[in-house]
């Protein structure tokens, strides 16, 4: 993967994250901040550039949190993280 397909302008696409959840969590927040700046034509292009799998993840975070609740989701994927360090650094 070339160092092109990392980046959308100068905006990682997260690619090295190899959890999906993290991955779309980072994604999603990149295009919020992006659409928050009045930067809607970047969020755009930075949600075209991702391949079907990347947006699907990002839409299902979508639901998540319309149905849980930020915080929910939020400590959800923080707890996710804690117990993927702790199985990898025992």
């Amino acid at each position: 993967m070339s160092n092109n397909d990392n980046y959308y302008k100068e905006l990682s696409l997260f690619n090295d994250i190899k959890n999906v959840s993290q991955r779309a969590w980072n994604r999603l927040l990149t295009i919020t901040n992006l659409s928050d700046q009045g930067r809607g034509r970047d969020a755009k292009g930075y949600l075209d550039k991702l391949d079907n799998s990347g947006r699907a993840a990002i839409g299902l975070l979508v639901l998540a949190i319309k149905s849980k609740g930020l915080e929910t989701v939020r400590a959800e994927l923080n707890r996710g993280v804690e117990d993927s360090e702790t199985v990898n650094n025992p």
